[in-house]
């Protein structure tokens, strides 16, 4: 006779919260461990999840094409022996296994034995890519998102507004179980635009007293320009500080312009669907604070893919060591970011920081011999006060033949329809050209035409580039 399953069964939470300590340990213990120790405890549960992958011919497949037998991987320093993967390589597999791919547990015996959730990421073109979470990686990405709440000052007294849609996508799900499961915060999860409109998020947070955000930038810049045209002051809301991904900002003007308009610290934060919120700034804003104890993170060269020194930017490979369901072992995320050695900072922690977000290298665009990122132009849109810092980045072919070329267009709205668009346009080629390295043509368009394109207010995700080559 089949019987239910209770969640709270799933988990030794007391193990749980040793292995993976969440606020209120984490800086007693990993999050000050020296260097050999953290480095010991990385080692070991680096071998548990190669083991976990040789179970998966996803891995085992890979591993023996590149001459690889069980036993060849003795420690993490063998690292760099194993062939990264990118989300290419998982489509691959859910193509050729249907329809959780080889690289996972997806036996219906696993699905009914175990608590599993089936969250998404991707999808613009067919179905989104499945990756299934069990117990373990929900809570510890739980745990991960809460570290940096905490040491971005959310406390339990908060009420924190939730501007991400909880859905397929990953974000919602860990930004609520970090709040409420290990914080004990007032979640309140309005979602994004499309879900509550930007009015009513306003209107939201002024009546029951939000004191903290989680919301991506763009949305927060969309926000302020919502108050200001509807004559919303946002210095009457009881914000004490915004979490967020803020995205290139390389001489912090961005969040400066958001903390003027919020008055509150905005603090920036990174990860991904598989490996959770793997980085988190604290109050010194001093680069972002690794878990390090759940990720181990390499820096490497986007055209030769060799490990880069600390400092220099490159694609961040990452390796969980939490999850088994399923492994990720260097799974080349195609972000662009530097990492920079342990130091004690003056919160406290002793960890590694990750740089801010620069970019994706699988969006480069090869301009007259110049890489070309969409998310570099962002610095210059933001900075110009004449528009509203949404814009896209639009590449297409022209001509025929050997006269044949890409054509590259930033189109970008305006802040309101009576700004000279001419003026503008010539000052913000200028300025692109500055912060580019190669000219690029420019289209200004009126406030709010470029949403359904940038997914702004319907998505998790913000698109810059709009590729119609294929």
């Amino acid at each position: 006779m089949e019987r239910p399953h209770y969640y709270w069964q799933a988990l030794d939470w007391q193990k749980l919260t040793r292995d993976y300590p969440p606020p209120g340990l984490f800086e007693q213990t990993t999050g000050r461990m020296s260097g050999d120790e953290i480095r010991a405890l990385q080692n070991e549960r680096f071998l548990e999840r190669v083991a976990d992958a040789w179970k998966f011919p996803f891995y085992r497949d890979r591993w023996r094409a590149a001459g690889l037998e069980p036993g060849d991987i003795s420690s993490i320093d063998d690292i760099e022996k194993i062939p990264p993967f990118t989300s290419d390589d998982l489509k691959a597999a859910i193509e050729r296994d249907p329809p959780f791919g080889d690289h996972q547990p997806g036996s219906p015996a696993f699905l009914t034995e175990n608590h599993v959730r089936i969250l998404t990421s991707g999808g613009t073109t067919g179905l989104p890519r499945i990756t299934l979470f069990d117990a373990n990686a929900l809570e510890v990405q739980g745990i991960q998102s809460a570290r940096g709440f905490w040491a971005q000052g959310l406390r339990p007294s908060d009420i924190i507004q939730i501007t991400y849609t909880n859905s397929l996508a990953n974000a919602a799900w860990c930004t609520l179980s970090g709040a409420f499961h290990w914080i004990g915060a007032i979640p309140m999860t309005t979602g994004s635009g499309i879900v509550t409109s930007s009015e009513r998020q306003l209107q939201y947070a002024k009546a029951w007293g939000t004191t903290a955000w989680f919301t991506r930038a763009e949305y927060l810049a969309r926000l302020a320009q919502v108050a200001q045209e509807t004559g919303f002051d946002l210095h009457q809301l009881k914000t004490r500080q915004v979490h967020s991904h803020i995205g290139p900002d390389a001489d912090g003007s961005r969040r400066r312009k958001l903390e003027e308009a919020w008055n509150a610290p905005v603090y920036d934060n990174y990860g991904t669907h598989e490996i959770g919120a793997i980085a988190f700034e604290c109050r010194e804003k001093s680069g972002m604070h690794l878990s390090e104890d759940t990720v181990y993170v390499e820096i490497a060269d986007i055209g030769t893919g060799e490990i880069l020194p600390p400092g220099r930017t490159g694609n961040l490979i990452a390796t969980s060591l939490y999850r088994s369901v399923p492994p990720i072992i260097r799974f080349n995320m195609r972000d662009l970011l530097a990492l920079y050695p342990r130091e004690t900072c003056g919160c406290g922690l002793c960890t590694q920081k990750l740089s801010n977000f620069r970019g994706r290298s699988d969006e480069m665009v090869k301009l007259r011999g110049t890489n070309v990122y969409p998310l570099a132009c962002m610095e210059a849109v933001s900075r110009d006060p004449r528009t509203n810092g949404e814009y896209i980045c639009v590449v297409s072919h022209e001509g025929e033949g050997l006269s044949r070329r890409e054509r590259f267009v930033v189109q970008v709205e305006r802040r309101a329809g009576e700004i000279d668009a001419e003026t503008l346009r010539i000052d913000m080629e200028a300025a692109l050209h500055r912060d580019l390295g190669v000219r690029v043509d420019v289209e200004i368009v009126d406030p709010g035409s470029l949403a359904a394109h940038t997914g702004l207010g319907t998505q998790n995700k913000t698109k810059r580039l709009l590729d119609l080559r294929k």
